[in-house]
This record gives structure tokens, sequence and C-alpha cells, in this order.
């Protein structure tokens, strides 16, 4: 998920979006432990991404205090 994307969506749809990728997360590393998946660089995506998703929000929920 691209940052320009993500800027768009509300500080609730974020926080949605965030507990939905934190869940794929534990499911690929899980899978991944078990029997490998095929492609193991998008366990490192999925990390981004949600370190992305924190950035942001927290960017816009700073922006609420300050107004």
């Amino acid at each position: 998920m691209k940052a320009t994307e993500i800027r768009e969506l509300s500080i609730e749809e974020i926080g949605a979006k965030l507990e939905e990728v934190r869940d794929q997360y534990a499911r690929m590393r899980l899978n991944h432990a078990v029997s490998g998946i095929e492609s193991p660089a998008t366990i490192k995506f999925t990390r981004r991404d949600i370190a992305r998703l924190l950035t942001i929000m927290n960017e816009k929920t700073l922006q609420e205090l300050n107004k």
C-alpha cells in the first residue's frame, strides 16, 4: 500500500487497516515457520506496510492535536 493511498484514509480507517495487516503478518510468519512460503520477501514488505501505516497514523494524530 502506497503512502498516498494511506494519507487519503481517516485515522479510524488506518487503524482498521493496521489491524488487518498485522493479522496478515502474523499468519504469514506462522505459515513460513511451518512450511515455508513462496516468496519470503512478502514478509518484509508487510512489515514495511505496518511501519508506514503507523507513521502516517501518528502524523495525522499530531496534526489533530495541533489544531
